[in-house]
């Protein structure tokens, strides 16, 4: 597989492409006329060469085996509001390539041994209708003749299957058909196109952001569910349920031959799920969305406050999901250590902290995040104010102290997690575990930072190799190196004997993008990514925001 960028010399396999793209996906839904306008060899390769030769936008071609097989366009957002950021213009896929691209995934990774399945494909709404059942089964056949070793799955969104054969979040090829008249019409009449409707996992996505993460859930149990999903399952060696927790027991007794795997589950059902697949050896695994953030689908999962965010609304600034259990920036948050605990990878006690100037305000929708819990105890100003502690551990009770004061007990209820609301003081938090016995399991703490405030770059590794990658973190810390979690600032950082790529925070939301060489922190950190030169001895980095200033040097070596 090779992804190039696209040349003069190509448009007439770019346009064909994307007439053959066209006339299979139009096919049903367009008039014959209409089509064939569309579709036509000759202007479609003009229009290419056009914009090849004038340097209009930015084309790529993939190849898989030398053979072209799909087209991507980009270009500046056409929406004069939102004219510093990209627009993704068209993608272009030959039909009925699915055999080959299995090859590919195949032949790619067959022999690394992190491969333990392969997915077919994901919330595909098609896994309920009569063709893509059939395909599914077809998809299965034909991974098992490239792989008789490993089994085939299919992520299949449970409740949104149905939604989708009811018609919701979906275009039906007749209201497709419509949709196309009335947007040719008004094109003639020169009338700007409407608003566009969220479809897909865009719709599905608002949909779990209004409703939050138990709609999902509830619906997944309704009996229609089983019935838009059974023969799609049947087809393949392990059922991938997303969100599907609550079908668990009731289709492992059905379906006494099924295998599940949670292809995609919520952070919060992890221990549900690990108790579950203690007693039910078809029960195969849970994949927790999402392991770690990541760009796109912004805001589905973040929870923001007025003083990163200015606003909810998911539009132009908003950058990230704000969904993982390892923030973008690679932190670990309070999610990463429930779940740690909740699949019996650590015992605990674990600490974490919700932001405390900010505990029982109001955040961002966020269906995918059970909390915005922190490993942090610093949080200097927000004396005598309400905050919410964490406390995740598989044990029969656990305490937690405040400069070795008890301030609450409690057991933790068919989970691993006891939330405590306590009162914020300078010093350390400490939460102690104990079984059933009475007898102390585990213990650990949090420490407020000093009043000493320093601005720290921290290299992830020692060195880094000439041509390569190094990862600095931007902190704010005490003498101790205690990150500070309210010490804001705007750091710009230089670099010598290498090159930033990228610099930026965990915020869901940026204004500043991450090819500035100036950031803002969040909760006290950023990160700044960095190439080495190729004959560089050292690559030097200097941060400063006004007041403080900081240094490190990384040597080079093989």
């Amino acid at each position: 597989m090779c992804i190039r960028r696209a040349k003069p010399g190509d448009e007439e396999t770019l346009a064909m492409i994307q007439i053959k793209s066209w006339q299979s996906a139009f096919a049903d839904i367009l008039d014959r006329e209409t089509l064939e306008g569309c579709t036509d060899f000759e202007r479609v390769t003009a229009t290419y060469r056009r914009l090849l030769e004038q340097g209009i936008g930015n084309g790529y071609l993939l190849t898989v085996d030398g053979k072209p097989h799909c087209i991507a366009w980009w270009d500046r957002s056409r929406t004069q509001q939102m004219a510093e950021y990209a627009e993704l213009i068209c993608i272009h896929s030959l039909p009925d390539h699915w055999r080959q691209d299995l090859e590919s995934l195949v032949r790619k990774d067959y022999s690394h041994p992190s491969v333990i399945m392969y997915s077919i494909g994901n919330e595909v709404a098609e896994t309920a209708q009569t063709r893509g059942i059939a395909l599914t089964k077809q998809m299965t056949e034909h991974m098992h003749s490239l792989d008789s070793t490993r089994p085939v799955t299919c992520g299949v969104n449970i409740f949104f299957n149905f939604l989708s054969s009811m018609g919701f979040g979906v275009y039906s090829d007749d209201k497709a058909k419509k949709d196309a008249e009335a947007a040719a019409k008004r094109a003639a009449a020169g009338k700007a196109a409407p608003k566009k409707k969220a479809v897909g996992s865009e719709f599905f996505n608002n949909l779990a952001g209004f409703m939050g993460a138990d709609f999902m859930k509830w619906g997944a149990s309704l009996p229609p569910c089983d019935w838009k999903t059974k023969d799609a399952f049947a087809n393949m060696d392990a059922a991938g349920y997303n969100y599907g927790i609550r079908r668990y027991k009731h289709d492992l007794k059905k379906y006494p031959h099924r295998l599940i795997v949670g292809s995609e589950t919520f952070c919060s059902d992890a221990y549900r799920f690990y108790e579950l697949a203690k007693h039910e050896p078809r029960l195969l695994g849970d994949f927790v969305w999402a392991g770690m953030d990541y760009l796109g689908e912004v805001g589905i999962g973040a929870w923001e406050y007025p003083d990163y965010v200015p606003d909810f609304s998911h539009g132009p600034g908003w950058i990230a999901a704000g969904a993982g259990r390892i923030d973008l920036i690679g932190r670990t948050q309070g999610e990463a250590l429930y779940t740690r605990v909740a699949l019996e990878r650590e015992k605990g006690p674990l600490l974490a902290v919700w932001p405390v100037n900010h505990t029982k305000e109001k955040h961002s929708p966020s269906a995918w995040r059970m909390s915005h819990a922190i490993p942090s105890w610093s949080w200097h100003g927000c004396e005598g104010k309400p905050a919410m502690v964490e406390v995740y551990a598989r044990a029969a009770k656990v305490a937690l102290k405040i400069n070795g004061k008890t301030v609450g007990e409690a057991a933790p209820k068919n989970d691993c997690v006891v939330r405590f609301s306590c009162t914020y003081e300078d010093g350390t938090v400490e939460a102690v575990s104990y079984d059933a016995a009475g007898n102390e399991i585990g213990r650990t703490a949090l420490h407020t930072a000093n009043t000493e405030t320093r601005l720290c770059l921290v290299p992830e590794e020692e060195t880094v190799r000439p041509g390569g990658l190094a990862f600095v973190q931007l902190r704010y810390t005490d003498e101790n190196g205690t990150v500070k979690s309210l010490e804001r600032g705007t750091v710009t950082v230089k670099v010598r004997g290498g090159t930033l790529l990228g610099l930026g925070s965990a915020c869901a939301y940026s204004e500043r993008g991450y090819l500035s060489d100036t950031t803002d922190t969040y909760f006290g950190e950023a990160l700044a990514v960095v190439r080495a030169d190729a004959d560089a001895d050292t690559v030097e980095l200097t941060a400063a925001d006004g007041t403080h200033n900081a240094a490190c040097c990384i040597p080079c070596k093989e």
